[in-house]
């Protein structure tokens, strides 16, 4: 029986692969494999398809998310969002409809997690060090200071125009909390037109699979322990699904005794402290996947359990600094832990 094992991490982090698929047997069932091992957006990725036309929708995946990656990065000079964000406090900036109706989700999710998550965020990742790995702890006084520049609702949006225009000079977007998400949906499309039996997408902690696995089963997506470094703390067993996970795990700086991650409170300018390690969303849609396991972090276990019983349009798996897991009971019968002795609650 051949066992594909998938370990989500943090959201800049990769995902590893365990794959026995070289078996004849394997091989027989899956016809053509095809698989592109890169680094995009700031992560490594991999992308792997089964089918007749494997190689040509693995290709065709990768390109897609190089073009994204050119056209929402903020490092990328010549990228729209570069533009934008050059033109802060001058007026708009006419954008492709496709980011522009990414900016607009990404605003509509800020003001459905009451601000938890905010795309208007770069000017606290620049003052941190996060974005160039300058790491510093800034004064309160220069938290202060950029905090008026963190408000997606600031932004203005002609759709008639297909224009955006950051009003307040110094106002500056980073897309880290969707793009990957949006890439996955994308790259999902994109596959689905060619002849392939399945695929598995890792975007860095941004995991997607369709179709069956070779053996024709079901995937088995590992979440990882936010403690120990390839290891993880439950199983999900699924198809047709997204798994995005959210922690600071992967990224952070000590200074002083005190670890930082690079998860920013929208609201007070600084790292989250947060009771919860990491986050993992489970649906159908990237984008959701991805800003809600940022979102849900910041909010912490009480909130974020309270806003899935709102919703309910979403299942998640939440990891927190006491060591123990909750889970949405939407997965009861899917999601189980590795430690048999560990603590899992569902809600």
């Amino acid at each position: 029986m051949v066992l594909l094992l998938f370990s989500l991490s943090g959201c800049s982090g990769s995902a590893t692969l365990t794959d026995a698929a070289t078996s004849s047997t394997a091989a027989a069932s899956a016809g053509k494999a095809a698989t592109a091992d890169f680094f995009a957006m700031n992560t490594y990725m991999s992308i792997t398809a089964n089918g007749t036309e494997a190689q040509a929708a693995v290709d065709a995946a990768q390109a897609e998310v190089y073009r994204l990656e050119n056209q929402l990065s903020r490092t990328i000079t010549d990228s729209e969002i570069s533009q934008i964000n050059a033109q802060s406090g001058n007026g708009p900036v006419s954008v492709s409809k496709e980011t522009f109706d990414m900016i607009l989700e990404a605003v509509s999710y800020s003001e459905k997690t009451g601000g938890a998550f905010d795309i208007t965020i770069a000017p606290v990742m620049d003052l941190w060090g996060f974005s160039d790995s300058n790491f510093r702890v800034p004064e309160q006084t220069e938290i202060l200071a950029v905090l008026p520049l963190v408000d997606s609702q600031k932004i203005i949006l002609d759709e008639a125009a297909l224009s955006v225009e950051l009003p307040v000079e110094g106002m500056a977007l980073d897309l880290g909390g969707i793009a990957k998400g949006y890439a996955s949906d994308k790259v999902q499309q994109i596959m689905s037109t060619y002849d392939i039996t399945s695929a598995l997408i890792s975007l860095g902690g941004n995991v997607a699979v369709f179709g069956p696995k070779a053996d024709g089963g079901l995937w088995k997506i590992a979440i990882s322990d936010p403690n120990a470094a390839d290891s993880y703390i439950g199983i999900l067993t699924a198809t047709d699904i997204s798994v995005i996970t959210s922690g600071g795990y992967e990224r952070n700086f000590t200074k002083d005794g005190v670890t930082y991650i690079h998860i920013m409170d929208p609201a007070l300018g600084s790292p989250v402290q947060s009771d919860l390690l990491s986050v993992s969303i489970i649906t159908q849609s990237g984008v959701q996947g991805d800003c809600l396991s940022t979102s849900l972090f910041v909010m912490g276990k009480d909130k974020a359990i309270a806003y899935w019983q709102e919703q309910q349009d979403f299942e998640c798996v939440l990891v927190t600094t006491a060591g123990e897991v909750f889970a949405s009971s939407g997965i009861k019968d899917t999601f189980t832990l590795t430690d048999e002795q560990g603590t899992l609650i569902f809600f």
